[in-house]
């Protein structure tokens, strides 16, 4: 699964109205060089938001994304490979042994459009092989991460724990994404009593005694336009502003409550009812995420989703926020106040 950066952005491109990036950035973005690489790891969770991600139908469709797309070097469920040869993938040599052989084939070589040629000077040289040697991965981090019997609570490839699998691909990666609530802050597996001392990415850093920048983008699942627009910033050189809890501010920096389309009906005594939730529970007025904007399960490119969890008379659980499930139950029949 291979892609160049330009290919990939191009592709991402086409959507940035309904993410709400400027066409400027997008074209920033598609000017870079190199491929996007990522290593997914996969510690206590679901999978929920790796099949939340599949279904984003508005950016483009599955089978595509997967063989056409994306330098996928690791992800435990959907490559192809398995065993050692799917961990070479993440844990080998950069560049690769493909890598190094195709530089070579473009050596020395001049003109327009060569795909080695990084620092764009018309000419393959010892100097973008520096570039290319320098390049790191974007690491995705989706689940939580035990820390509990040294980590024996969770395996990767049945050679690394997780908790070793992170603190080898986190030293080297050139971006940190936790993805999901699981990630960012231990989630379901961190609740109360949390025999297996999952910890989110930034928790797991400190447990380590490591300092790195990590982007978290919570969600139980998380929304997968979270996700591809905070990439498509990064690539493009732009600085992602980030909230006290390390969130985008462009998809966290307002309340679900400010933005619900309800929240000017009349409050409601019971599940079903047509108006505001708030007071049988909902968790909109301090949980922070764009859900009423976006929606989920986009039926088409370029279109933002069909229905949210309070549009099908669902109290917002505050699935995005640190603490959850614990800091948010009960989940039904305790009132809200407004934290806009």
């Amino acid at each position: 699964m291979h892609l160049n950066r330009r290919e990939f952005l191009r592709m991402i491109g086409a959507t940035g109205v309904a993410m709400a990036l400027p066409l400027s950035l997008i074209e920033k973005a598609l000017a870079g060089n190199g491929d996007p690489r990522v290593i997914w790891l996969q510690g206590l969770s679901c999978t929920g938001c790796s099949v939340s991600l599949l279904n984003s139908v508005n950016l483009t469709t599955v089978d595509d994304l997967l063989i056409n797309k994306i330098n996928m070097e690791y992800h435990s469920t959907l490559i192809a490979a398995a065993g050692d040869l799917a961990l070479n993938n993440a844990l080998g040599q950069h560049p690769s042994a493909d890598e190094i052989a195709a530089f070579n084939s473009q050596l020395l070589k001049t003109g327009p459009n060569l795909d080695f040629d990084l620092n764009k000077d018309g000419v393959v040289n010892l100097i973008d092989y520096n570039i290319l040697a320098a390049q790191g991965y974007i690491l995705v981090v989706e689940g939580a991460i035990p820390t509990g019997a040294n980590g024996n609570y969770c395996s990767v490839g049945n050679r690394l724990t997780m908790l070793k699998a992170f603190d080898l691909l986190s030293n080297k990666a050139n971006m940190i994404i936790a993805l999901g609530t699981c990630a960012c802050y231990s989630g379901i597996p961190g609740a109360k009593p949390n025999p297996t001392a999952a910890k989110g990415v930034s928790d797991t850093l400190s447990y380590l005694g490591r300092t790195r920048k990590v982007i978290n983008i919570p969600g139980c699942p998380a929304h997968p336009d979270w996700f591809v627009g905070t990439v498509v910033k990064v690539l493009a050189g732009q600085t992602v502003s980030l909230d006290s809890q390390k969130r985008p501010n462009d998809y966290f920096n307002k309340t679900v409550h400010s933005q619900c389309p309800f929240r000017e009906r009349e409050e409601v005594e019971r599940l079903g009812g047509l108006g505001c939730l708030k007071e049988i529970g909902c968790k909109g007025p301090r949980t922070r995420a764009n859900c009423p904007v976006l929606k989920w399960n986009s039926p088409g490119k370029g279109t933002n989703g069909v229905n949210w969890c309070v549009q099908s008379r669902m109290p917002c659980q505050g699935c995005t926020e640190p603490g959850f499930p614990d800091a948010m139950t009960p989940f039904y029949g305790e009132g809200e106040e407004d934290d806009d």
